[in-house]
């Protein structure tokens, strides 16, 4: 009985460093798409619909990626020689059956300094 109660013990503490590790590999994705796609498309462009290309690249990349992720959760706003991001999601910590029971809700939000032509 005691072997058994350390294996379920085992078991826990991998699926617990699993998700932990998942988790930050999410947020490490996240920031990274933002990066890459506010240095890739904010200087292109007429800067009225930059905002909405930024956005709509910054959700189509991180659904590619695998990350369960809608366009309302992504918000870029223009502010002239800013531009401010922010990407919210959440992370399932525990599925059963296909249905997401207990999840870790996620942001990631920064500012850029958009360089003049």
């Amino acid at each position: 009985m005691k072997a058994l109660f350390w294996v379920f013990v085992a078991i826990f503490c991998v699926y617990v460093f699993y998700t932990g590790a998942m988790t930050v590999w999410s947020y490490l994705e996240v920031t990274g798409v933002v990066e890459e796609v506010v240095v890739e498309r904010a200087s292109r462009g007429d800067r009225n619909e930059r905002a909405t290309r930024i956005r709509d690249e910054i959700a189509k990349k991180v659904a590619q990626s695998g990350i369960k992720i809608d366009e309302r959760s992504v918000s870029v706003s223009d502010q002239g020689p800013t531009l401010d991001v922010g990407v919210r999601w959440s992370w399932p910590l525990i599925t059963y059956q296909g249905d997401d029971l207990l999840s870790l809700p996620l942001k990631h939000e920064r500012t850029f300094n958009i360089p003049a032509r």
